[in-house]
C-alpha cells in the first residue's frame, strides 16, 4: 500500500442510508454535478461526494501531485465510514477511484468508470495536458493546472488491473471526443470481469448526458455485491 501524503480535509457531503456510493467528479467540476446524478440513489443507498483536491471548497496543498495523492485523500474518507464502497468516477474521478482500487482494494467494493483509458499518455497527450495546465494557470486556477498536470503523468495502469477483483461497469459515452469509448472499451478489456454499457448520443461528462445511465450501474453493482452470483 503506498505511503499517504500529508493529511488534507476534503469538503464533501453525505447523505442516506445503506451500502456506501462514493461519486468522484471530473477535471474542471465539483461535488454538486455528480451528487445530482447519483441522487436516485438515496432511496436506499449512503452516497458520499467530496470536492477532489484543489476543487470547489477543498484545500489546495502545494504540488506537484500525481493521482495517487487524489487517491488516498479519498482513502481517508472511505475508511472513516468503515470501506465496502461503490465507487462512481468520471475522467479525472474515474483516474482517482482505478488508483483507490490498487492502492487500497480492501476500501472498493465496485466501480463505474467513464472517461478514462488503462494506458500512459504517449508524449503527444502530455503536452497537450500540459498545454492545458498552462492555461489554467494563467487563469489563476492553480489546483485545476496541478491536477492537469497530474493527469499528464499518471501510469500505464495495464499491467496492474489483473490485480482488481471487484465488479467494474464501464460506462462510456458513445460521443466521448476526450476519452474515445474505444479506448474505454480496452479498459473493459483489461479489467477482469468488467462490464462495458456504451451510452448513445452521450459525451464525455456523464453527469448531464447520462446521469440515469450512472445511476444504475452503480444500482446493479450494490445489488450484486448483497447478492453474490454463486462460483
Amino acid at each position: 500500500m503506498p505511503s499517504l501524503p500529508p493529511a488534507i480535509h476534503l469538503a464533501y457531503e453525505t447523505e442516506g442510508e445503506g451500502p456506501l456510493v462514493v461519486g468522484l467528479h471530473d477535471l474542471g467540476k465539483s461535488r454538486a454535478g455528480i451528487s445530482g446524478a447519483l441522487k436516485p440513489l438515496l432511496s436506499d443507498h449512503r452516497l458520499l461526494v467530496p470536492d477532489l483536491r484543489g476543487h470547489g471548497d477543498s484545500p489546495l496543498p502545494p504540488g506537484p501531485w500525481s493521482i495517487d495523492d487524489f487517491a488516498s485523500d479519498v482513502a481517508r474518507l472511505v475508511s472513516a465510514e468503515g470501506g465496502g464502497a461503490i465507487v462512481v468516477g468520471i475522467g479525472l474521478g474515474a483516474a482517482t477511484a482505478l488508483a483507490l482500487a490498487l492502492g487500497h482494494p480492501g476500501l472498493v467494493a465496485g466501480m463505474v468508470l467513464s472517461g478514462i483509458g488503462p494506458r500512459a499518455e504517449e508524449q503527444e497527450g502530455r503536452d497537450r495536458w500540459m498545454l492545458i495546465a498552462r492555461a489554467l494557470r494563467e487563469r489563476g486556477q492553480e489546483g485545476q493546472a496541478l491536477t492537469a498536470e497530474a493527469m499528464a503523468t499518471r501510469p500505464d495502469w495495464r499491467g496492474a488491473l489483473a490485480q482488481v477483483d471487484s465488479p467494474i461497469a464501464i460506462v462510456a459515452g458513445e460521443e466521448d471526443r476526450a476519452v474515445p469509448a474505444s479506448e474505454q472499451r480496452e479498459l473493459a478489456i483489461w479489467l477482469r470481469g468488467a462490464t462495458f454499457d456504451p451510452v448513445p448520443g452521450a459525451g464525455h461528462d456523464l453527469t448531464t448526458d447520462g446521469p440515469d445511465a450512472l445511476a444504475a450501474a452503480a444500482r446493479r453493482l450494490a445489488m450484486r455485491d448483497r447478492h453474490p452470483v454463486a462460483a
